[in-house]
């Protein structure tokens, strides 16, 4: 399906949008560290949050699974 363009902000939009968004607030400090830091390894800040939200997430997977392993008799 092609992509249309929504008048008042001027972006595309699918129609069939399999992306959500969300916002995150840091202070100008901290944002200044991760934009260096994340910049120095070649990302943007956004691809480098992604990355890091999905380690922790299989992170934890592994973690929940040793532990159902080690407790199970």
């Amino acid at each position: 399906m092609p992509a249309k363009q929504t008048a008042d902000k001027g972006k595309t939009k699918s129609k069939t949008a399999s992306v959500k968004k969300v916002s995150v607030s840091f202070d100008k400090d901290f944002y200044t560290e991760l934009n260096e830091y994340a910049s120095s390894r070649g990302y943007a800040v956004e691809d480098y949050i992604k990355k890091a939200v999905k380690e922790k997430l299989d992170s934890d997977r592994i973690s929940s699974m040793i532990d159902t392993m080690t407790f199970k008799k």
